[in-house]
């Protein structure tokens, strides 16, 4: 702030040397030539002081220069309004003084989309508005009314001022409209944020719930072990070794080579246990040109979400069984899992549903909207692939496919 307030005024000072000769010389009556020195010397300031693109820069020119021909005309019709006389050095002062707040008033207008809109290119809108300004300049001078043979002030009085309202509405209209559209955005992106986190926290009671559960485990078969032992069953003791070894921790299983892809099915795995439900799964890698992390994100998202659909499954054995089948020019991964029934309930007829029924035939289809598939979908666009899920009995077929 305090650079430009210095440079600011620098380039004031200057224009006010160089009006003192070359105003004189160009018989500058009006102050046009001078107003326009000085507003070169602010657009050249503000290329070295601003981020904005050249043509934001060149409408703040133009904006000044349309509120000095603006008001050189109307400054004069408002001082003899005046119910006392002026003239002299009070016109000029009160001549300066309406420049400045009406300047002040409409540059404190666009500060806000300039300010959002400084790290941006040109645009159709930046474009567009430094052409309508420049326009709103030709009617404020009266070159672009004097073609038509109008000459008497009102017209360009009131044709500026309606060119001045469209162009401040344009600009704060795409403003909102772009705030708008980031809170969207950002607010989608939470909720995003928010959904990971839940997955996160899952993961984490289904490790814990484990482990507590191997320490119970655990303290039960030495238990039974030190009874056997204090009886001296020794065929007791080898039983309850030997069937032991046979109980396994899902996170200590081998899934896949690569330790990235082990990972994701291993804690899938013990979530899937948490849950009580049976986890099987055949992945291979194969020769894929698909970048690990994207692998990783369809199959973790996959998996935990057939896991969840699983988990609402009415009844005692609960599987999920993933596949991923790589082939030569493309990988599919394939969920077969648990389902709850589908609940179908008859509707009375009414007003809201009958327009429902036709909105649904006339707008496209669309997939259910799960914030767990989010991401896969953005991989699945990038990729060219698809995605369907069909229902089969009791459970469901979730494919995916991806070109490789």
């Amino acid at each position: 702030m305090v650079t430009s307030l210095i440079v600011s005024g620098a380039a004031y000072v200057l224009s006010l040397l160089l009006n003192l000769f070359l105003s004189p010389a160009f018989n500058d009556a009006t102050g046009q030539i001078g107003n326009g020195i000085n507003v070169f010397l602010l657009l050249v300031a503000a290329v070295f002081l601003y981020t904005n693109n050249i043509v934001q820069k060149l409408f703040v020119a133009i904006l000044l220069i349309c509120n000095y021909s603006f008001l050189s005309a109307f400054t004069e019709y408002f001082l003899g309004a005046l119910p006392f006389g002026t003239g002299g050095f009070l016109s000029i002062v009160i001549g300066i003084l309406i420049y400045l707040f009406f300047s002040f008033l409409s540059l404190i207008t666009f500060v806000r989309p300039f300010h959002y809109f400084a790290d941006r290119g040109f645009s159709v809108l930046s474009i567009g508005l430094c052409c309508a300004q420049l326009l709103c300049l030709l009617v404020a001078n009266g070159s672009l009314t004097g073609l038509f043979g109008i000459h008497t002030y009102a017209p360009c009085f009131f044709l500026t001022v309606f060119f001045y309202l469209i162009i401040a509405f344009t600009a704060r209209a795409a403003y909102n409209a772009a705030k708008y559209k980031e809170r969207t955005c950002t607010a989608a992106f939470r909720d995003a944020l928010l959904q990971a986190e839940a997955n996160y926290f899952n993961a984490m009671v289904g490790n814990v719930t484990n482990a507590q559960t191997a320490r119970d485990h655990h303290r039960f078969v030495l238990g039974e072990i030190t009874e056997a032992a204090r009886h001296g069953d020794l065929e007791s003791i080898r039983t309850t070794i030997a069937d032991e070894g046979d109980l396994r921790d899902p996170l200590l299983d081998q899934y896949s080579e690569n330790p990235y892809i082990n990972a994701v099915v291993a804690a899938n795995a013990a979530y899937a246990k948490h849950c009580g439900i049976r986890l099987e799964s055949n992945v291979a890698l194969g020769s894929t040109r698909l970048k690990t992390i994207e692998f990783c994100v369809i199959l973790n998202d996959t998996l935990a979400y057939a896991i969840d659909r699983a988990n609402c499954a009415q009844t005692d054995d609960k599987l999920v069984r993933m596949t991923v089948m790589p082939a030569e020019n493309r990988i599919t991964f394939e969920a077969v899992y648990s389902a709850p029934a589908p609940v179908r309930k008859r509707k009375a007829l009414t007003a809201q549903s009958v327009s429902t029924l036709v909105a649904s035939l006339l707008e496209p289809k669309t997939e259910e909207d799960n914030p767990q598939l989010e991401a896969v979908r953005g991989i699945i666009e990038r990729t060219s692939g698809t995605m369907n899920r069909s229902a089969a009995g009791g459970s469901e077929i979730l494919r995916i496919v991806v070109n490789n």
